[in-house]
C-alpha cells in the first residue's frame, strides 16, 4: 500500500514537472496573466507599429471602452481600475524608442487605461490633468510590444473613446 502511494505521488510530481517545463519553454504565444491576455497578436481595435520620432504625433485610433473584467481584481499594479476585456483593445509595437512615451484617452465619459509594457510591467491610470480622462507616462520606454486596454470606470458601460500615443510631453487630455 505504501509502495503504491509512493509510486502514485512520483507520477503526479513527474506530470506536474513536465507541464511546468512545457509552459516554460513555449515562446511567442499569448500569456494569460490575471485574466488578461498579453503578448499575443489579437486585439479588439487593431495594432500599429511606431518608431521613435513617429509622425503624425500623436498617433490616434478609435476605441470603445469597457468589458466584463474588473481590472482592480486582476492583481496587476496599484491604481488599476475599470472594466476591460480579456483581449487588449490595441497593440503598439514600438521600435527605436524615444526617452518618453505617453498614452492617453479622451472620451465623453469616465475611462481608464491599463497598459502592459514591453518589459511586462503594468501601468494604470484613472483620472488625470484635472478631468476623467486617463494618462500613462512611461519614461525611457523599452522597445517592443505594448498591450493597451481602455476601460470603463463603471461596469456595463461602453464609451466611444480616442486613444492617443505621443512622445510629446505637451500633448495630454
Amino acid at each position: 500500500m505504501i509502495r503504491a502511494q509512493h509510486s502514485r505521488s512520483r507520477r503526479v510530481a513527474l506530470g506536474v514537472a513536465i507541464a511546468a517545463l512545457a509552459l516554460a519553454t513555449v515562446s511567442g504565444t499569448v500569456v494569460a496573466q490575471a485574466g488578461l491576455a498579453i503578448g499575443g497578436s489579437s486585439s479588439n481595435f487593431g495594432s500599429q507599429r511606431l518608431r521613435g520620432g513617429f509622425m503624425p504625433d500623436p498617433h490616434t485610433t478609435q476605441i470603445t471602452s469597457g468589458g466584463s473584467l474588473d481590472a482592480s481584481r486582476q492583481g496587476l499594479a496599484p491604481g488599476c481600475r475599470g472594466y476591460v476585456t480579456r483581449q487588449p483593445d490595441y497593440i503598439v509595437h514600438y521600435d527605436n524608442p524615444a526617452d518618453f512615451l505617453r498614452f492617453y484617452a479622451t472620451a465623453g465619459g469616465d475611462t481608464t487605461l491599463v497598459i502592459n509594457d514591453a518589459n511586462g510591467r503594468w501601468h494604470c491610470n484613472d483620472d488625470s490633468h484635472g478631468g476623467v480622462n486617463p494618462t500613462v507616462d512611461i519614461r525611457n520606454p523599452p522597445a517592443g510590444q505594448y498591450d493597451v486596454w481602455v476601460g470603463s470606470y463603471r461596469a456595463s458601460e461602453n464609451i466611444r473613446a480616442t486613444l492617443h500615443v505621443t512622445e510629446l510631453r505637451s500633448q495630454h487630455p
